[in-house]
């Protein structure tokens, strides 16, 4: 039985898959952590009906728990002070916030390869996403260029994505694409009409009501192109990832970044 609090639990991912996490036989979910409802009991929070398991708003209170993972869906700040009190504390943790600085990324690997416990970050916890971002980077040798378009809600507060960015650095590995954002004679009306660039890789971002998690991945070469296409149209969609991660835990390194790690291709 593993033992889970969830940081971020009012939040609309937090609550989402805390929901479902409490209908696990397997996994106790023992506590949320929060700004917001500290007291509250997270069973009528999710189900309506009261578990003895509360919202807490302090790390004390957490550390007194004893879980065995924490999963994190809050802020990128709030989820880099997360991840160090974990790794410092021993205490293993799975992450589903978005918006870490490549340097945030490094730092945290480092404290996490020094520490007994597990850290598992993830930018996109859909199977299918994870899919992607595998076989783009197996693809991508064989192609010229590439571009990826991606789509989000507009409440998504950073921009490219998570998904977004690690697609591109995946297939930045195995493609030999141009260093230049702008190609020869090449010109925008609009500033930034091409959208970002990174590893070779323009990506462009969308914001829109209506939309959730999307994401198109477009490779091109002599006389073709490639598309690779995901969309997650519900938050559900997210939480057979949560717990393929929760149970293949252990067997991960001390610092493992991608749900595709745990993909087999």
């Amino acid at each position: 039985m593993k033992k889970i609090i969830m940081f971020g639990i009012c939040g609309k991912m937090g609550k989402s898959i805390s929901g479902e996490l409490i209908k696990e036989e397997e996994i106790e979910l023992i506590g949320g952590f929060d700004i917001i409802n500290t007291g509250a009991d997270i069973g009528e929070l999710l189900t309506g009906k009261k578990t003895g398991y509360r919202i807490h708003g302090s790390y004390e209170d957490i550390k007194k728990l004893n879980p065995d993972i924490i999963i994190d869906f809050t802020t990128a700040d709030s989820a880099k002070k997360n991840i160090n009190w974990a790794i410092e504390n021993n205490i293993n943790i799975i992450v589903g916030t978005t918006g870490l600085r490549k340097e945030d990324l490094s730092e945290i690997e480092s404290r996490a390869l020094q520490s007994v416990s597990k850290t598992l970050i993830v930018p996109n916890f859909s199977i299918g996403a994870a899919v992607m971002v595998r076989i783009c980077g197996m693809i991508s040798k064989y192609f010229d260029d590439c571009e990826i378009i991606e789509m989000h809600h507009d409440k998504k507060k950073d921009a490219p994505s998570g998904t977004s960015l690690y697609t591109a650095e995946e297939i930045s590995h195995g493609g030999n694409f141009s260093g230049f954002r702008l190609k020869d004679g090449e010109t925008e009306t609009i500033k930034g009409s091409r959208g970002g660039f990174t590893g070779g890789i323009h990506i462009h971002s969308v914001r829109l009501p209506g939309l959730l998690a999307h994401q198109q991945v477009i490779f091109g070469t002599k006389g073709q192109t490639l598309s690779i296409k995901h969309d997650s149209i519900d938050r559900s969609s997210f939480y057979p990832g949560v717990i393929l991660a929760i149970r293949n835990l252990d067997r991960l390194s001390g610092f493992t970044f991608g749900l595709d790690k745990l993909i087999d291709i």
